[in-house]
């Protein structure tokens, strides 16, 4: 067995190293993003020695197939001292990683592994190397005496003290083995790998080492080693399967936490659907109530109307069969304002909007109306209208209408006598919020000296009283040329009437 194990001591070199470098390709392959272990962190140190490790163990196999070179000596070194560089390293960190249960012993045992440790070993190899013989030689020993050794120690207690520490943790993804089987092989490796190592000339690498090793055991140690790095790979490969369940759980908490949210959305829309099928329901209900009082609306102001429209009728019979001129005028007049009020109604029955009326319509069919009734006698007198399309409220139309009425049939009654030709102008605006009536003519004119609001005339006291309390708005007189009675007032906000 020794000496097949001698004569075919490539392959057991290329077994060594092809087995560390798919450790490390494994570990670093594995994605351990945002994990929960605290090992995920450090890992990627293994992952390295295990690349430059196994590397290392190709070079040793390729001077045996081709023999040994001075310049691949100095490579093979180089990735020796780095390799162990990386696993004392690892085990470093492993070994000190903060955890609520560990024993006071090794919390107390850690303190010594500071981060200064390792460069202050390299530099001790380094300089001892120097000052021997060999630097090749002395360096490669000591590199596995102070970094290869304890390196591999502090993982092996570490893999076994992790599971240990992480039981519950642990123990539902039966690992167990893996972190026994890890455990053990990185001690073991560490003691073949740190204590057998090539002869020297210095105590105890000139007793213990691969020659005496060889003779005793009667196996090349590279085999034991080989065994350990085949452990290591199938084991560190096992461990590495806690980030796939991990992920997994992550994974499953997230698809129940989507899943919660979904059902959750679910309802949410079939509540919106519900409430959005009873608001239609709603909508429509309103709709027809609307439409039931528009209807309402429009046949109370038809009836307003014709109930006015009786008024005026059953005064107007009443006045043709009173002789005396006073009352009948007095009677025309009556009629007259009931017609002025009446349009209004007439007027929002045929319009869309129940609450407003278009008052350049309603000018233009009241001075008309006017104009008929006294046509016989003021043939000569044109009727002139200057006003907007502007849509007023009932409750400044009524007023409005009701002052046109007046003014109008005062210009008509006495601004024009005895057959005297001339015009009333009738102007109606907005400017901002506020509004602006004109009833004016050029005929005779009114008295200087004449006092609105202390006139006899119930007409022009009328007009004062519905400016001053209904539009609470201004009134002004003008004599330059003819009569001119200019209304200012604001927009009045609609009452609701309960």
């Amino acid at each position: 067995m020794r000496q097949l194990l001698i004569d075919n001591l490539d392959v057991v070199f290329f077994i060594y190293g092809l087995a560390f470098i798919v450790m490390g390709i494994a570990i670093l392959l594995q994605p351990k993003q945002n994990s929960g272990h605290r090992i995920a962190g450090i890992l990627w140190l293994l992952a390295v020695f295990g690349i430059t490790h196994g590397a290392n163990e190709l070079l040793d196999m390729w001077a045996i197939i081709k023999g040994r070179h001075h310049a691949l000596d100095v490579v093979r070194w180089f990735f020796l001292a780095l390799s162990y560089c990386f696993l004392f390293e690892f085990g470093r960190r492993f070994f000190r990683l903060e955890r609520a249960k560990a024993p006071a012993w090794q919390k107390k045992l850690s303190k010594p592994f500071v981060w200064w440790l390792l460069p202050a070993m390299g530099l001790f190899i380094f300089i001892t190397g120097l000052m021997s013989h060999d630097l090749w030689e002395t360096g490669s020993i000591l590199t596995r005496y102070l970094m290869g050794l304890p390196g591999g120690l502090l993982i092996g207690i570490g893999f076994l003290k992790e599971y240990e520490y992480e039981k519950e943790c642990l123990e539902p993804l039966k690992v167990k083995k893996f972190y026994v089987c890890s455990g053990l092989a990185f001690l073991i490796y560490g003691i073949l790998g740190g204590m057998i190592v090539p002869k020297g000339d210095f105590f105890p690498a000139s007793a213990l080492n691969t020659d005496s090793f060889s003779s005793t055991v009667k196996i090349p140690v590279q085999a034991f080693r080989a065994l350990c790095a085949l452990a290591a790979a199938w084991s560190v490969s096992g461990i590495l399967k806690i980030f796939n369940w991990e992920l997994k759980d992550k994974l499953q908490k997230h698809a129940a936490g989507l899943k919660a949210i979904n059902e959750e959305l679910e309802k949410e829309i079939a509540e919106h659907e519900r409430t959005e099928k009873a608001l239609k329901g709603s909508h429509e209900k309103l709709r027809a109530s609307l439409g039931e009082k528009d209807i309402l609306l429009k046949e109370i102001h038809h009836r307003v109307k014709n109930n006015m429209q009786v008024v005026s009728s059953l005064l107007n019979l009443q006045a043709d069969q009173i002789e005396d001129r006073r009352y009948v005028e007095m009677f025309n007049e009556s009629r007259n304002r009931i017609r002025a009020m009446a349009l209004v109604h007439e007027k929002l029955y045929q319009s869309s909007d129940l609450a407003n009326i278009n008052f350049n319509d309603y000018i233009a069919s009241l001075a008309k109306s006017l104009l008929m009734f006294y046509g016989k006698n003021y043939g000569g007198v044109s009727m002139k209208i200057d006003a907007l399309d502007i849509n007023l409220a009932i409750d400044a139309a009524i007023p409005c209408g009701l002052i046109i009425n007046e003014l109008i049939s005062n210009s008509l009654k006495h601004a024009f006598p005895e057959g005297r030709k001339g015009a009333v102008l009738i102007s109606f605006k907005k400017t901002d919020n506020e509004y602006e009536l004109t009833v004016s003519d050029d005929g005779a004119g009114i008295p200087e000296g004449f006092d609105v609001s202390k006139t006899k005339s119930l007409g022009l006291q009328l007009v004062s009283n519905l400016v001053e309390h209904q539009l609470q708005g201004r009134l002004e007189l003008h004599r330059e040329k003819g009569t001119e009675f200019r209304i200012r007032f604001k927009e009045l906000m609609y009452k609701k009437r309960i």
